[in-house]
């Protein structure tokens, strides 16, 4: 589950213990709302040594990774992390050369002068959380009444509170809402930028079964990395510098080397992403119908060029191999979230509580004065918009994301847009208003092919021209178009090979003279970028809207606000949807009884697994000679169980992409693996947790500790963790 992507399910329709390990809850909240239950389910913590304002607890040793793209925990007095292998790919990848392929061979530094600094890396504490309730709605208030809130109303009301509080301190603050704006939380953070890479397996272990296994049960992943976090000489943030140290940690986590069985405490603590399990059966219909099946369609073709490229040459394996990694996640989500809204019925389940939702604001004055119409208000705003945002959905998928011309010439022409505002009448390399483009032009050099681009830019203007309705091309597109009587190809290769956009050196030449704003708009490829451009999508939406007199984000958080207040009425204990601040979720180790008719999972894999799905041929499932060596004289070192090396688990934890590299613990809050992956039979969880299907997928810590003594020969960093039985 990656950087990427996963709150109360319809708890009113479901039997309290079904849903008993459902939910991300606030780490600052939870001892009030769910600490008995968690109790019931095994735990030996008290709720101050899980959070704690005044003194260590788990809590300290929790990181967010690059702000929440990855979570991760401190395993040691001297500062070292460890998360997932996938988290820490694209570090792995960038700094990996033809010469050193730290992706194909793995990176083990067992002195600190061996470890890599990343730039622009950062690892996140978090130091303390405040309500702000009141004060936050009383902003928003007067902000809306000055009709100064708008669409960046969030951030400005952000500003005015971390003025307020995080003037005169050393941390970060940020202020979050949650249910919509029913509550408000202000979280002061910590930041560190001094991170170095110290260990990763090779990607064939890290990342074994890849894209097939992707979401898939069992699996047989190492999926785990290590960095270390420096500051300055007293343990403060600092950028990089030979001179800083690694830190002293807060808090660290002991390993547990007992291993798991079926029925054991589980407990994830991380940064999950982004859930919406209060998105109305409307907006989950679009969802299913409309961007999904776009975002497949898309991502698999351009899945398809990319392989195709990679497994013709090595060199461009390794520039692309990060992207094909992102790019296949996303892509595999989309597909197994639309098969389990299916299978569940999801729609229909919340239509459901909809009608339960009517009857409870139709049954009060206030609140019918309140809330409306509301879920008709939401049918006719999603079926007004429907061609319209299909039409943005393909566009954000085919323009703005696959290929670097493409890419590149956007940059271009939005820069065209700041020299009219600034009445700029010409541009050249150097100057503020170029920019933005100079940001993106190292990308044409370092990870840039350009036979692979052609191809991708090819595939993804045919799919727009083929799947989106003329009037949303924009006039040079369509004349471009008939011109060359719908051959994509040829006019698009053309273009291509003519414009500046298209090779590093071209744009650096070509941008030394100043150029006006009628040079840039001839050139090809930025001629019809403009020309898809000018239909401005987003405006069309808005317009679309004010004529059917809905605003639907606003309906939606309207209905938040609704189904919040009814399920609070009923006394039903809610959570917030996951937004990247701290989180906890508890479970247990469990097999997945359900997964099909006639299928069942047991809970654990064991290293049994890669011989069995061992494959020369097929890149993914390669097994090289050392790992080969280690399996047959089932060298197991002091890491196996009953003779086996246990590699995965599952337990029924609630979480989403960005709880990645989270630590799962036992009872005791000691690590006995990390998270990394969801079950594809709960692929729904975006806005819905399946009470029997929903589980994550964890490395075990004993394969991890196994890789790193007996495969890498690093048992010097294990000499830093305190391990216990």
């Amino acid at each position: 589950m990656k950087k990427g992507i996963f709150y109360l399910l319809l708890a009113a329709m479901l039997p309290i213990s079904a849903a008993a390990d459902e939910g991300m809850w606030l780490v600052n909240t939870f001892q009030q709302v769910i600490y008995p239950q968690m109790k019931k389910a095994g735990i030996k913590l008290k709720p101050g040594e899980i959070y704690n304002e005044e003194s260590p607890a788990i809590c300290n040793a929790i990181v967010a990774i690059d702000g929440g793209m990855g979570s991760g925990s401190v395993i040691s007095e001297n500062g070292l992390i460890i998360t997932n292998h996938h988290v820490a790919y694209s570090d792995i990848h960038a700094l990996s050369t033809p010469e050193k392929n730290y992706l194909e061979n793995g990176f083990w530094a067992l002195s600190p002068e061996e470890e890599l600094p990343i730039k622009g890396k950062s690892v996140t504490f978090l130091r303390k959380i405040m309500d702000v309730t009141e004060e936050a709605k009383a902003i928003r208030d007067s902000l809306e009444k000055a009709n100064a809130y708008g669409i960046f109303g969030s951030r400005k009301l952000n500003r005015i509170l971390t003025l307020r509080y995080g003037e005169g301190t050393s941390y970060e603050t940020d202020c979050m809402p949650m249910w919509k704006g029913e509550k408000y939380f202000l979280f002061f953070y910590e930041t560190y930028n001094d991170v170095r890479l110290v260990g990763a397996p090779p990607e064939k272990i890290g990342a074994f079964g890849g894209e097939f296994d992707n979401w898939g049960w069992p699996q047989h992943k190492g999926d785990f990395a290590l960095y270390r976090v420096y500051g300055d000489r007293n343990g403060r943030p600092a950028e990089y510098s030979e001179e800083n140290v690694p830190i002293t940690p807060r808090k660290v986590l002991r390993i547990a080397t007992k291993g798991v069985h079926d029925g054991d405490y589980a407990m994830v603590i991380g940064y999950p992403g982004r859930t919406n399990r209060y998105m109305s059966s409307y907006a989950i219909r679009e969802k299913q119908f409309v961007t999904n099946p776009i975002i497949i369609k898309v991502r698999h073709d351009r899945m398809d060029i990319l392989k195709k490229h990679m497994e013709a040459d090595p060199k461009i394996r390794l520039l692309y191999s990060d992207k094909y990694f992102s790019l296949s996640n996303y892509a595999d989500y989309a597909k197994w979230e639309n098969i389990c809204l299916r299978r569940y019925d999801v729609i229909q389940i919340r239509a459901n509580e909809e009608k339960k939702l009517m009857e409870w604001i139709q049954a009060d004055p206030a609140r019918s004065a309140q809330y409306g119409d509301l879920c008709a208000d939401l049918e006719r705003g999603y079926a007004a918009r429907l061609e319209a945002l299909r039409a943005k959905c393909y566009f954000q998928e085919t323009w703005l994301r696959p290929s670097e011309t493409m890419l590149m010439a956007n940059r271009v022409a939005s820069m065209i847009n700041g020299m009219r505002r600034q009445g700029i009448k010409t541009v050249k390399a150097g100057d503020k208003a170029f920019a933005n483009v100079k940001s993106s032009i190292d990308r044409l050099s370092g990870t840039y092919d350009p036979a692979t681009d052609l191809d991708l830019m090819i595939r993804m203007i045919q799919i727009y021209t083929d799947s989106v309705s003329r009037k949303y091309w924009g006039e040079h597109l369509n004349q471009i178009y008939d011109r060359y009587e719908g051959d994509v190809p040829t006019f698009v290769t053309e273009a291509f090979n003519k414009s500046c956009c298209s090779d590093f050196d071209r744009l650096i030449e070509w941008f030394e003279t100043p150029r006006t704003e009628e040079e840039i708009l001839a050139d090809p490829v930025v001629a019809i970028v403009s020309s898809i451009q000018s239909r401005g999508f987003l405006s069309q939406l808005e317009s679309i809207e004010e004529a059917c007199g809905v605003d639907v984000d606003e309906k939606e958080r309207l209905y938040t606000k609704a189904l919040y207040a009814m399920r609070e009425a009923e006394g039903i204990p809610q959570y917030p949807d996951a937004n990247s601040t701290m989180r906890l979720t508890y479970g247990k180790v469990g097999p997945l009884l359900k997964a099909k008719d006639a299928i069942q999972y047991a809970s654990r894999s064991t290293i049994n697994g890669y011989m069995e799905k061992y494959d020369p041929e097929v890149f993914e499932y390669r097994v090289d000679d050392k790992m080969r060596s280690l399996i047959e004289n089932k060298d197991w070192g002091r890491w196996s169980e009953n003779g086996e090396l246990y590699v995965n688990f599952l337990t029924d934890n609630d979480i989403t992409g960005g709880n990645s590299g989270s630590p799962v613990l036992n009872a005791r809050g000691d690590i006995i693996g990390l998270a990394f992956d969801g079950n594809r039979e709960s692929m729904s969880g975006d806005v819905y947790f399946h009470p029997e299907n929903f589980k994550t997928v964890c490395v075990d810590i004993r394969f991890v500790l196994w890789i790193m003594e007996k495969y890498a020969g690093a048992g010097k960093l294990i000499d830093e963790m305190q391990l216990v039985k």
